[in-house]
């Protein structure tokens, strides 16, 4: 794997007592200092990143999942529409960078957001 080069710098103020702590840890794990925050810190936002992209389920939750995903999906009215009113509104972009300008609700139409079917 080809490493990216380096060109952006990230600079901390930090508490005299906390730079001593950071640069022990990094000793023992016979790292330079900025190798060591940089590895901890980009650790710790992988984990957050994963917290807030994955959802766990438990066994209930999965099963309940997989039973909508079998059911016949149904036409819900107000977002049939929606689409049938975006689709008749596209029309090519005069400044060619397929850019599409809406307006919401349709004039004359007050869509309700729960389906009444």
């Amino acid at each position: 794997m080809a490493t990216a080069t380096k060109t952006s710098r990230l600079n901390l103020r930090v508490a005299p007592e906390s730079l001593d702590v950071l640069r022990r840890a990094a000793a023992e794990q016979q790292q330079d200092l900025t190798s060591f925050i940089l590895g901890a810190a980009l650790d710790r936002a992988r984990e957050t990143l994963l917290e807030v992209q994955v959802i766990t389920l438990t066994a209930e939750e999965r099963r309940r999942l997989d039973e909508a995903f079998d059911r016949e999906p149904r036409v819900v009215s107000a977002l049939a529409e929606l689409v049938a009113w975006a689709k008749s509104l596209e029309v090519e972009d005069p400044s060619g960078l397929g850019r599409r300008t809406y307006s919401w609700p349709p004039p004359g139409k007050l869509v309700s957001a729960v389906d009444e079917d």
